[in-house]
């Protein structure tokens, strides 16, 4: 008589199993906690994708105070558009593909669309919130070499206790911002000490550049990453340099292709070669250039992003941190305590790996620091680079012994479950959502879900097998 071996879950196929089962659960997560549209900042970008795919204009007169409202959008000539960079509707237009197929082969399903597609859209960020997690998971595992444990409690950590869950459930463009800029991370990293450097430099390149399209400020990672891959690859030796000179150039040309498209589409919409898509929002009339958007004041706007200095009441009153308001990360989510300190083993190990990160964090807090509108979600992008570091800590735990170790543990705990709390509180409680502890609005398209999801999983396949054919991905 066989008997029940639990050391099959510690085999490689074993935790491959164990974090495609984690990674399915959190995708179930997302969608079934996703309620649609929340603000007028994803009824945006929802107008948007809707009026190119179903009216092929970008104009958005005929959804004025139906799906855009103030004070999101622009106003040129009488006319309405989205104040919106045009990447997320770009990227949200395949779902609507996705969501007619899927109706056209099976007719008579349950229409719980508000406005067209919208449960379809809404997968979107419920993917890219997965595939940030699974990346984070790499990042520990597979990059640095960490623990397996430790690596899948960060993942689930990550998922569960911090604004990862917010920015995964709604259509604004923070999630797939935050996805394609991890995955830069991760080119750039595979990148390293390779011969075949160039192929990750140039689809590094073009991930990031793509994310421009979804927020601006992203083109300014492309110098950090930059210099990364030449240093890890030694091309800033006299001998090598002059082989950076064509591999900049192809990059350039690509990101160039990038902000083209930007260029073309503002042009098309305002009639003039702008790369702010807000500089015709009346309402924010601090917008319509970089440097008076960039007016504010930066300590403020840090103690906004990280304690919330300036509304002290949120720390007990949790109801005065919602919407537009929503606590500084620190406070929101205090498990990132654990996460900056764990920089320290992280800069010890991994140095130039560790200067990488900070660069691309420190780009990103001076940018919404000095922002006249300073909140929370303008530093999301980097959401992942700032937490990966608590990883570190946990396996430094790990080693201790005796009390210390039950103290660490306990604290560390304690913490896991305030933010957690806290942050279903804000998930819970964002703009006009108004729900209760534990639930999940869009249970009822679960029909939708499975439906639309056939398709997306032969296409997920398709792509991770042709990855991992030429190198781009090492698996479990």
């Amino acid at each position: 008589m066989s008997t029940f071996n639990p050391m099959i879950f510690l085999t490689k196929k074993g935790k491959r199993n164990i974090l495609i089962f984690t990674l399915l659960c959190f995708y179930c997560f997302f969608f079934f906690s996703s309620s649609g549209i929340n603000s007028s900042n994803d009824a945006g970008h929802i107008a948007l994708a809707y009026a190119m795919y179903q009216d092929h204009t970008v104009c958005l007169n005929d959804y004025a105070e139906t799906i855009v409202w103030k004070p999101d959008y622009a106003v040129k000539d009488g006319n309405i558009y989205s104040d919106r960079l045009p990447g997320n509707a770009f990227l949200m237009i395949p779902f609507m593909v996705n969501f007619d197929i899927v109706s056209a082969i099976i007719p008579g399903l349950p229409d719980q669309t508000l406005p067209y597609a919208v449960v379809a859209m809404t997968l979107l960020p419920n993917l890219c919130g997965v595939l940030g997690l699974l990346m984070l998971f790499l990042l520990c595992y597979r990059f640095f070499f960490l623990g397996y444990k430790s690596s899948l409690l960060c993942m689930v950590i990550a998922g569960f206790c911090t604004l990862l869950h917010l920015e995964s459930i709604h259509l604004y463009s923070h999630a797939p911002s935050m996805c394609l800029l991890t995955f830069g991370v991760l080119l750039a990293l595979q990148s390293k000490e390779k011969k075949d450097w160039k192929k990750y430099l140039y689809s590094l390149v073009f991930v990031v550049s793509l994310s421009t399209l979804v927020e601006l400020q992203n083109l300014l990672y492309l110098v950090p990453l930059t210099l990364y891959v030449f240093h890890v690859n030694g091309i800033f030796t006299a001998k090598r340099f002059r082989e950076a000179l064509l591999p900049l150039t192809i990059s350039f040309g690509i990101f160039a292709a990038f902000i083209s498209v930007l260029l073309v589409y503002n042009y098309i919409a305002f009639g003039e070669l702008l790369l702010k898509s807000n500089t015709y929002n009346p309402f924010f009339t601090e917008e319509q250039s970089f440097i008076t958007a960039l007016s504010g004041n930066f300590w403020e706007g840090f103690g906004e992003l990280f304690v919330n200095t300036y509304q002290l009441e949120s720390f007990w009153n949790w109801s005065a941190g919602l919407g537009n308001d929503i606590p500084g990360v620190l406070n929101v989510n205090p498990v990132f305590v654990f996460s900056i300190l764990g920089f320290i083993p992280f800069y010890k190990q991994h140095r130039i790996e560790a200067i990488l990160f900070i660069a691309m964090i420190t780009i990103a807090v001076m940018i919404a620091a000095f922002h006249v509108t300073t909140l929370v979600r303008h530093i999301f992008t980097i959401h992942l680079l700032l937490f990966f570091p608590l990883v570190f800590f946990v396996d430094k735990i790990k080693t201790m012994s005796g009390t210390k170790k039950l103290f660490y543990w306990s604290s560390v705990t304690v913490v896991i479950v305030y933010s957690f709390v806290r942050q279903q509180y804000v998930s819970n409680h964002y703009f006009t959502r108004d729900f209760s502890f534990g639930t999940m609005p869009y249970l009822s398209n679960w029909e939708w879900f499975i439906l639309l999801n056939i398709p997306i999983t032969i296409m997920v396949l398709i792509v991770f097998l042709l990855l991992k054919h030429i190198g781009y991905l090492k698996t479990l």
